[in-house]
């Protein structure tokens, strides 16, 4: 059961599955040791940005980071912006640690929680530039598709945390799933397409080395990349 933004509660279908077993004893240590450092703890109200994230100047979240690969990257290259890092999936979050912490990073906060949560109760309007979903689970069985992350209702919340401007990224390599979310991106009526040959470079720069890119490199899959800015 979830809070909507009108103050209603609904039921919610999950849309992950929380895996532990494959722990590692590292992570497990990272995350009893470096997450208090990180983490940024689920609230009623929203965050103030610069408070959270002094001397940044863009704010960009990065939603199911996995093992952290890009968020970890992306935040070194671009220290004067901000990331949120969203992921439930406790291994993955523990290995991001253990980066973030070896590189002294400084502009990355993590949050182990239901994005949507997230979203709704902690991520202010019109403020985010960008939102970064590289390899969301495509839940490929039918009866299983209700649990896919990306939906019209996601989209249209991610879009009221968009600054003017701001851009969602969604890469995939399910077409299956390329096709839903192109569909939906394209009935957004404040969204607009950049997925072009000019932004090919800037597509690649955040797919850098994830873990599902490399394999579906390695297997031949074809990687659908949407790209959409806010533009009203």
């Amino acid at each position: 059961m979830t809070v909507t933004e009108s103050g209603m509660k609904q039921f919610r279908v999950k849309t992950y599955a929380r895996r532990e077993s494959r722990i590692t004893p590292a992570q497990k240590k990272a995350l009893a040791e470096f997450l208090s450092l990180y983490e940024l703890p689920l609230t009623d109200s929203p965050i103030c940005v610069s408070e959270v994230f002094p001397g940044t100047s863009r704010f960009a979240i990065e939603v199911g980071f996995g093992d952290g690969e890009t968020l970890v990257h992306r935040a070194q290259q671009n220290k004067t912006t901000a990331y949120l890092g969203i992921e439930v999936y406790r291994p993955g979050v523990g290995k991001c640690l253990l980066q973030l912490h070896k590189n002294n990073v400084k502009n990355v906060r993590v949050s182990t929680n239901d994005a949507r949560d997230v979203l709704l109760q902690q991520v202010p309007s019109n403020e985010v530039n960008e939102f970064i979903i590289l390899f969301p689970d495509p839940w490929p069985k039918l009866r299983h598709r209700k649990r896919r992350l990306v939906n019209s209702e996601f989209i249209e919340l991610c879009v009221d945390r968009l600054a003017i401007g701001g851009t969602i990224l969604v890469v995939t390599d399910s077409s299956d799933y390329a096709q839903q979310v192109l569909e939906i991106l394209e009935e957004n009526p404040n969204l607009e397409s950049m997925t072009a040959e000019q932004d090919a470079a800037a597509v690649q720069d955040k797919l850098w080395q994830t873990r599902y890119a490399r394999k579906a490199s390695l297997s031949g899959s074809q990687v659908f990349e949407l790209l959409y800015k806010h533009s009203a």
